[in-house]
């Protein structure tokens, strides 16, 4: 009988499900709105829907852990959400306790990024002796970052490590939606441009705002201002390889040459700019159920032998 890790990608706007073997084969898949579960009881809507998925494909002794993606910081147990900004609903709550108790199934919560992360790592072969620093740079909604070293993503003290979206820039005092003042994804984020197309390009939709206004120097500005986080990273850490992803890099005429070009003009020279090794992200609806599941298979040692 095969066993599965139940993979869960949740966001703002749409919930991912799938099934995954220790090998990476994704099955059951299934994607649907989230706004219903997000609303009135989240963790309560939640847990219900976990356990009808699992009835419905009588996966009840197959499934031996779940784990659960969200763009939220989390702590380093995984199971406790600190702060989700577009999970207004899941926010300062221990989701994985919930989850487990319902389920009866070990769960473990953690960022999104860490799971779009290590699936473009084990589908790219890039690491195989353990030995490398990889960056993982999603530009969505916001900005998405996880930072992996010799074998294992970096969390740091309190399991909040890679909020680059969050780190502040100078001359910038706009609010942010996790409190803050001044922070990168005010300025360099999906968010951004679609203020910009409201407030410059009114009639332009946002999909098609680098297509029909990239040589604008608003749009200019923007990539710029873009390649300054991912540049402070770059020269921080000095990595192996540096993962570009994320819904706005994949957008109609991107322009991903000129924002590679920025990150390397700002990265320190010679070296770590003379060195960047870029690599594209694929754009998938399963990265980050399959990524997740990858890392939870590891995960799950511990509670099977302490």
């Amino acid at each position: 009988m095969d066993e599965y890790v139940l993979g869960i990608d949740i966001g703002g706007t749409n919930l991912r499900m799938g099934t995954v073997t220790k090998n990476g084969v994704l099955s059951n898949f299934e994607r649907k709105s989230s706004a219903s579960l997000l609303k009135g009881n989240a963790s309560g809507n939640l847990m219900k829907e976990i356990n009808a998925y699992i009835d419905r494909y009588r996966l009840r002794e197959q499934v031996i852990g779940i784990c659960i993606g969200v763009p939220a910081t989390v702590n380093k147990d995984k199971s406790f959400i600190f702060s989700a900004p577009n999970l207004h609903g899941l926010q300062n709550i221990d989701l994985g306790r919930l989850i487990k108790e319902s389920t009866g199934i070990p769960t473990i919560v953690d960022r999104d990024v860490y799971y779009l992360l290590m699936y473009d790592i084990m589908t790219m072969n890039l690491d195989p002796n353990h030995d490398k620093t990889i960056l993982g740079i999603y530009i969505g909604t916001g900005i998405g970052n996880a930072i992996y070293i010799n074998g294992k993503v970096y969390v740091g003290k309190n399991g909040v490590a890679g909020e680059l979206g969050h780190i502040p820039m100078y001359h910038n005092s706009e609010a942010c939606m996790c409190g803050n003042r001044g922070c990168a994804e005010v300025v360099c984020s999906g968010l951004k441009l679609e203020k910009l197309a409201k407030e410059k390009f009114p009639d332009c939709r946002v999909r098609d705002i680098f297509l029909k206004h990239g040589d604008s120097p608003e749009i200019k500005e923007f990539i710029d201002t873009l390649s300054l986080p991912a540049a402070t990273e770059i020269t921080l850490l000095d990595p192996d390889f540096v993962i570009i992803g994320g819904g706005v890099t994949m957008m109609k005429d991107f322009p991903f040459d000129d924002f590679l070009d920025a990150i390397r003009a700002h990265t320190r020279h010679p070296m770590p700019a003379e060195s960047i090794c870029f690599l594209k992200s694929k754009k998938s609806q399963t990265n980050g159920v399959i990524g997740g599941s990858y890392a939870t298979f590891d995960t799950l040692k511990r509670y099977y032998n302490s």
